[in-house]
């Protein structure tokens, strides 16, 4: 009797054993996303015990938890050996994808969030196996990069990748001069919208408004109308329609209704980037430019966050500044400290609040305006430090681990490495804003408006009459962007 007990116990222990190591061995695959012409659909791979999968997507906004997504479904039948969920909602190219997955496995649940997936990358990606006659179908996963791009004998492994895939040391990885008539659409797009973050917007209408010649791109910010005697903020209609490029709310980025305190924005401007079709993740860059005079006018070169991993509100995925001025010609502070072009700043933005606004950044001062010439700025970031130089001159560095600076106030990022939250992709922006909430503090001397309140572009409009005569000179001009491998 003993011995059929002990025989009972060994067999009920490794039944108990085999099925906790089945259930704990499972791991749920990356997700394989296609990009149809008439909606897009994600899918993982059957695996025996699989019972059920559900799917929950947003576009262009991180999940902050296990949470419903802007598209969910549950699939309850496996269908040629992988589980799809289908939406008919077109995608546009400049979305990001994010995706968790939950999976019931031998009456276990399982969940998983996915790395984010740029639709941009399905152009160069493979042809979906289960394409049909006629029906083009790009896949794009969320696998790891590709191992080193070895396209010659002496290329010597880099830090950097671009698009996930590894580059090789000192390789010019990017390269723009400006050549031509008009803006290379296969490398820069336009934003055309208005500044979503009313914490931290500037007074400004991105449009169309660049413009390339002689191996130079010039952007020129405008006062609304050209200031004519009809022009006026404070009544009118804006809709950008078809041509706006907003990423998170249409109804703020793209359309606006004055009445009150509500204006439209005092300033018409230009900026383009890169997200489309360059990013990269480490690397030094370079820009030659002339900085804009004028003032309450800043310049934007900055590095931007392709897939806002760590969130997209409040700079929690972080942005990168590769030079700054506030580009008034004269500009102290209420303790007398100069702040205005002759004083450069190079550093991250991670906070919205102008407080907070030079935390990260480094600095040098010169007896001559930044706008006065043209100055080579770069920006050398790698996994420990980000290092600034103006005309081969290095002038600071700022050290990572942002996750455990008390100003950081975003735990997310103890998620990532030592420079987290700038350690994802970033791609390139390019142009030139006015005013704002988060740029000029309220320290600043003369300053016509205040960052908290909700008259703040009318007042900066107001003062037009004492700061526009400074805009002599407020054009941002390139003259080329480098970027190479470390």
């Amino acid at each position: 009797m003993k011995m059929r007990l002990s025989l009972w116990y060994i067999s009920f222990v490794f039944l108990c054993f085999y099925g906790v190591r089945n259930v704990f061995a499972y791991k749920i695959p990356p997700v394989q996303l296609e990009v149809r012409g008439e909606g897009f659909r994600v899918s993982i791979p059957h695996e025996a015990g699989i019972e059920n999968v559900a799917f929950n997507i947003n576009r262009n906004r991180p999940f902050k938890a296990f949470e419903q997504g802007e598209f969910s479904g549950r699939v309850s039948t496996e269908t040629n050996n992988r589980w799809n969920f289908e939406s008919k909602r077109p995608l546009r190219e400049d979305d990001t994808i994010y995706i968790w997955t939950d999976v019931q496995f031998n009456k276990n649940r399982f969940r998983s969030m996915s790395s984010p997936i740029m639709v941009s990358e399905a152009p160069s990606g493979v042809i979906g196996i289960n394409e049909i006659a006629n029906d083009k179908t790009t896949v794009v996963t969320t696998e790891n990069p590709p191992a080193i791009d070895r396209r010659n004998d002496n290329c010597q492994p880099a830090l950097t990748i671009i698009r996930n895939r590894h580059a090789c040391r000192g390789e010019l990885i990017f390269e723009e001069n400006f050549n031509g008539n008009e803006l290379n659409a296969s490398r820069w797009r336009y934003e055309v919208r208005m500044p979503l973050d009313i914490a931290d917007a500037e007074f400004v209408l991105y449009d169309t408004n660049a413009d390339i010649t002689n191996g130079l791109l010039t952007i020129v910010p405008r006062i609304w109308g050209n200031d004519s005697p009809n022009a006026d903020i404070r009544s009118g209609n804006l809709n950008l329609g078809v041509r706006c490029t907003a990423y998170q709310n249409s109804e703020v980025e793209c359309r606006r209704q004055a009445f009150g305190r509500v204006v439209l924005p005092p300033i018409l401007t230009a900026r383009i980037n890169t997200k489309h079709a360059f990013s990269f993740k480490y690397g030094r860059v370079e820009v030659r430019a002339k900085l804009p005079q004028g003032d309450w006018l800043f310049p934007l070169l900055l590095l931007e966050p392709l897939a806002n991993l760590y969130g997209q509100q409040a700079y929690a995925s972080g942005q990168m500044r590769i030079a700054f001025i506030r580009s008034n010609l004269n500009l102290q502070s209420n303790g007398g400290i100069e702040m205005g072009g002759r004083v450069l700043h190079g550093g991250a933005v991670l906070r919205p609040e102008a407080s907070y606004r030079n935390a990260f950044m480094v600095n040098t001062s010169r007896d001559a305006h930044f706008g006065e010439t043209f100055h080579i700025y770069s920006l050398t970031w790698d996994d420990q430090r980000l290092s600034f130089e103006v005309d081969g001159q290095k002038y600071g560095s700022i050290d990572g681990g942002f996750a455990q600076h008390e100003m950081g106030h975003n735990y997310v990022w103890a998620n990532g490495n030592h420079m987290a939250p700038l350690d994802q992709e970033f791609f390139i922006t390019l142009g030139v804003a006015a005013g704002g909430h988060g740029d000029f503090s309220d320290d600043y001397l003369s300053k016509p408006w205040a960052n908290t309140s909700p008259k703040a572009a009318l007042n900066f409009w107001r003062d037009r009459a004492n700061w526009k005569s400074t805009w002599t000179s407020p054009a941002l001009i390139v003259d080329y962007v480098r970027v190479y491998a470390i």
